[in-house]
């Protein structure tokens, strides 16, 4: 089920930035008049809150038991090889592409400094806008890597969660830059919801502790909301959206969706990365190139379609051989280093 929630929120995401603003710019007209989807696209934003909510499960599931290590070798190994190839394709897509209002033309310091994932803390331009909530991604390995090295348990986890609520609520009070970045304010409330449905999972159902940080949470959420709207919808309808999103988490944290095992749901869960990093940028410089002779329905479907497979081809000529490599790779390392440890004097003679 929970690859089938990540694609919604790829597809969630892809529709905001096809329809989701006023569309005078990009199709030439209002969308509310050439697609009436937008009133519904321009709440697509909050796939990204969806994907940190998922997030906060999976991560707290794959981490569960594993060593620092090995949970870092293996975000490298899951997130690196489609984003690699994203950044190249994207960059390479901009720089010989027509330049419009919306697109940029990429550096190559700039292109190389992103393939770090690191170009928001040290200053420099993504190379396409989506790959901002890397970096907050990244912040929340951060954060839960002072679980794992503590070992992670039940009651480690959850405190951890309390402490990171506190913080959020605290930081943007601090005027400690440090502080205000890793407590990650607007969006903690998402990923330690998260969390705390991976502990219901755990647990075998939502106890005091649980139902006090579900709710906690929700609070911190929906008094972020506005912020977090901005001037794309309604922070009430949102909120709405978003207890759906909730709703739907507890689905499958109490096991009442494990009977859904339809065959594409892997498939739907694999894509949905590269759909997320590849259709912003190429996607709205191809609105500007073809609506005005394809026009806004016809375009549309064959885009989206279009974005599918290219994400499809991605994973499967890149991301699924890429991740391959480096696992082997790093393999490889982890087996010179036990070696070398092993050997007579090894340990002492570095």
């Amino acid at each position: 089920m929970l690859d089938g929630l990540r694609l919604c929120a790829a597809l969630m995401v892809l529709a905001f930035h096809y329809l989701g603003d006023d569309g005078r710019q990009l199709w030439k007209q209002s969308t509310d008049r050439l697609h009436p989807l937008h009133r519904v696209a321009e709440y697509g934003h909050l796939g990204v809150l969806l994907f940190y909510m998922i997030s906060g499960f999976v991560i707290s599931m794959s981490a569960w038991g594993s060593s620092l290590g090995k949970f870092w070798r293996g975000r490298i190994i899951r997130l690196f090889p489609a984003y690699w190839f994203a950044v190249f394709l994207t960059s390479a897509y901009l720089h010989f592409s027509p330049h419009y209002p919306d697109t940029q033309h990429v550096t190559a310091t700039q292109a190389l400094t992103n393939l770090s994932m690191l170009q928001m803390p040290l200053g420099v331009e993504n190379v396409d806008t989506v790959y901002w909530t890397l970096w907050v991604e990244l912040r929340f390995y951060i954060l839960f890597s002072v679980v794992m090295w503590m070992g992670t348990n039940d009651r480690r986890v959850a405190t951890f969660c309390w402490i990171w609520a506190l913080a959020a609520v605290l930081a943007p009070q601090s005027g400690v830059p440090l502080i205000v970045t890793l407590a990650i304010a607007s969006y903690a409330p998402f990923f330690i919801a998260g969390v705390a449905f991976y502990l219901v999972r755990r647990r075998g159902g939502v106890d005091g502790e649980l139902l006090s940080l579900l709710a906690l949470t929700w609070l911190l959420a929906q008094a972020r909301m506005s912020a977090i709207c901005g001037t794309h919808g309604r922070a009430s309808l949102a909120t709405v959206a978003v207890s759906a999103m909730y709703g739907v988490m507890y689905l499958v944290a109490s096991g009442r969706t494990d009977r859904i095992t339809w065959a594409w749901l892997p498939v739907a869960g694999a894509i949905s990365y590269p759909l997320y990093l590849l259709h912003q940028a190429i996607g709205i410089n191809l609105i500007h190139v073809f609506q005005p002779t394809l026009g806004g329905w016809p375009l549309l479907a064959l885009l989206t379609v279009g974005m599918l497979a290219a994400a499809w081809l991605t994973h499967r000529l890149v991301e699924r051989p890429g991740t391959r490599l480096l696992r082997n790779l790093t393999k490889k390392r982890v087996a010179t280093e036990h070696a070398w440890v092993d050997r007579p004097g090894g340990a002492a003679t570095g």
